[in-house]
């Protein structure tokens, strides 16, 4: 008993001996001008967006542990343009603050184990940050959650097993139609045959469960998927193949396959440093980049009925002038083949819905300091169906001030984050 309780009282001391600690404040603060606010196929609303940034950066790192907390509070301010239509609410009913609060936590207690722990939490209006291939234009407002626990261990230096398990709960304020329950579990096996190949294979497996939905549409996912990736000194290649099943819990429903898909390319100057690398995120902040993505899978949010085949199609380029401008054009084309969706065409017939939506941005950013930085966003979001009623156009301009708010500030939430997954 007397040796527990001794290593219990060292442990402190053990964990936070040589202990580096870090306080990073960040600050932005933004205004937007959309022509077509609410994405509504006729008579659009023209609505100025006003968003503050103040967050913090808490880190701590020794030998075996780092933790990084990040606390960000959002504060979103409408005004409509012009008079609010009769019958519809105003802009500014919409103002909301709410937190984004990050948790990474990685502890390895011996060389070859690594323990992880992971969390966000986030207020929001975004439907894409609950489903990346979301094709929702409800603003309504909800917190999701991610909780997720890892352990990988290094069989040997080439080949690393990893186990983790994610629970996502998304709650609406104004509703409880749409709240949901994933649990997820995810199995890794990562093989580096060279120090330029990396290979994954890794098995997913969810369930997605609405509380309240009276329809008993849940559904249980099954998803394999390999992926590799070859990089050279500028250019990298990665792509990936799996099979996705997905297995509505009503009978009356039959199962859907799908052979999923996910190649990129990626040429940056000057190239990425050596390290680990993290299939499937791509962060572009080199001097000079071109990047090109496609990828096929199903939405995850919603039931049968809203269930599509996503195909994204994802590019972008930059270049720092005089190292000092940043010009960057990027976009976007998705298509969604809706499975059971029926409506009306503008001729009248009837067919299963099938939308297009594009994104297209150039931004110019001017960096001031290497902490600070002003930026201007021009763009234009369309959607194209072949349903009557779901069409839409917007144009949209943004300038933008950032202190020490870099891209990773956010973690999965930040604006490149949700462009490039």
């Amino acid at each position: 008993m007397m040796p527990l309780c001794a290593f219990v009282l060292a442990l402190p001391g053990l964990l936070f001996a040589d202990a580096k600690f870090k306080i990073k404040p960040m600050f932005s603060i933004s205004g937007r001008y959309d022509s077509n606010f609410y994405n509504a196929e006729d008579e659009g609303r023209e609505v100025y967006t006003f968003l503050l940034e103040p967050g913090v950066l808490l880190g701590m790192e020794t030998p075996k542990l780092k933790a990084d907390v990040t606390l960000i509070l959002e504060a979103y301010f409408y005004e409509d343009k012009n008079d609010v239509p009769e019958g519809s609410k105003a802009a500014s009913d919409e103002n909301y603050v709410g937190p984004l609060a990050l948790l990474d936590l990685v502890y390895q207690p011996v060389e070859r184990l690594k323990l992880g722990l992971k969390d966000s939490f986030y207020i929001t209006r975004r439907p894409q940050e609950s489903d990346q291939f979301s094709n929702s234009i409800e603003r309504e407002k909800y917190w999701i959650n991610r909780f997720e626990p890892l352990i990988y261990y290094d069989i040997t230096e080439r080949l690393t097993a990893g186990v983790r398990y994610r629970r996502t709960d998304v709650d609406y304020y104004d509703s409880d139609d749409d709240d949901y329950i994933e649990h997820r579990g995810i199995i890794d096996l990562i093989y580096s045959p060279t120090r330029t190949v990396t290979l994954d294979l890794d098995y997913q497996r969810w369930t997605y469960d609405e509380p309240d939905d009276l329809e008993n549409q849940k559904y249980t996912s099954d998803w394999l998927r390999l992926t590799a990736e070859k990089r050279f000194n500028y250019l990298s290649f990665d792509g990936g193949i799996g099979f996705h099943n997905r297995d509505f819990d009503d009978s009356t429903i039959p199962d859907e396959d799908l052979i999923s898909y996910k190649v990129s390319a990626t040429l940056q100057n000057p190239p990425p440093e050596e390290g680990p690398r993290y299939l499937g995120r791509t962060y572009l902040r080199s001097k000079s980049h071109l990047y090109a993505a496609y990828e096929r899978n199903f939405n995850n949010v919603g039931n049968y009925y809203d269930l599509f085949t996503a195909n994204r199609f994802t590019a972008s380029a930059g270049h720092v002038f005089a190292e000092k401008i940043l010009a960057t054009i990027r976009g976007y084309y998705q298509e969604n083949d809706y499975k059971y969706w029926e409506g009306l065409t503008p001729e009248g017939t009837t067919e299963y819905r099938n939308d297009k939506v594009t994104d297209i941005q150039g931004i110019l950013e001017y960096l001031i300091t290497k902490r600070m930085g002003v930026s201007l966003t021009i763009g234009k979001e369309t959607r194209d169906s072949n349903l009557d009623g779901f069409d839409y156009e917007n144009n949209y301009a943004q300038i933008r001030f950032n202190f020490d708010y870099d891209i990773g500030s956010r973690a999965d939430f930040s604006e490149e984050a949700s462009y490039y997954r």
